[in-house]
């Protein structure tokens, strides 16, 4: 895992005299949104045992991480369809109380997974997930791979946080507005590839994919 001082090379000499702790907040909070806003970074979430005729299970994707979405769901070993709350109503009369065997997932809140039909029996390790994840606000690393693939988008984020800064040394708001947009720039770039590796994940899955929105 690499530390946010793994960016400083990156920003510090550009905006000289600003304090490392300052720095820092700006590279964790540019990571965030970069990860947030693209869901680059996927974890395969840890096994969930199913419930018998319990439809919601908490998401954990572990310390220093924050669920932005489920990206891919399994109950044993068979994939589930994505699908809002919409459509479940035009397929069932009261999707809440039907129980059977899962065919759909549900992602009404970050941190809970809600499957329809909800299971009818308890299965040990019933339930993988794939999920994207941004590092939290108390988060004081991130996996190396965002940081080795990601150093220099995540490093002009930080660099337009910290020139946008009112009245420092280091202030430089048209560098920061330039930088911004760049940044928003690299992540429609890293969201896009994200979502092409996701659609060919899904096309080797063996049921029907409807896009989840």
């Amino acid at each position: 895992m690499a530390e946010w001082s793994a960016w400083f090379d990156e920003v510090l000499p550009h905006v000289p005299g600003c304090p490392q702790p300052v720095a820092t907040h700006a590279i964790r909070n540019a990571a965030i949104q970069f990860c947030e806003d693209s869901r680059v970074w996927q974890i395969d979430h840890p096994l969930i045992d199913s419930v018998a005729d319990t439809a919601e299970y908490s998401l954990a994707p572990g310390d220093g991480k924050k669920v932005v979405r489920l990206e891919m769901v399994w109950y044993e070993g068979s994939p589930l369809d994505p699908i809002t709350t919409a459509d479940l109503e035009a397929l069932y009369t009261d999707w809440t109380v039907e129980t059977g065997e899962p065919k759909y997932f549900l992602q009404e809140r970050l941190e809970a997974l809600v499957l329809v039909p909800y299971p009818s029996a308890a299965v040990t390790d019933a339930i993988k997930a794939k999920v994207s994840v941004k590092p939290s606000r108390a988060a004081t690393v991130i996996d190396d791979v965002i940081h080795e693939r990601y150093l220099e988008q995540i490093g002009r984020g930080a660099r337009s946080r910290l020139h946008l800064m009112q009245r420092k040394p280091w202030t430089d708001m048209n560098l920061g507005s330039a930088l911004a947009q760049q940044f928003e720039d690299d992540i429609a770039a890293a969201r896009f590839a994200a979502f092409k590796g996701h659609t060919r994940a899904r096309n080797r899955s063996t049921r029907g994919y409807r896009r989840f929105v």
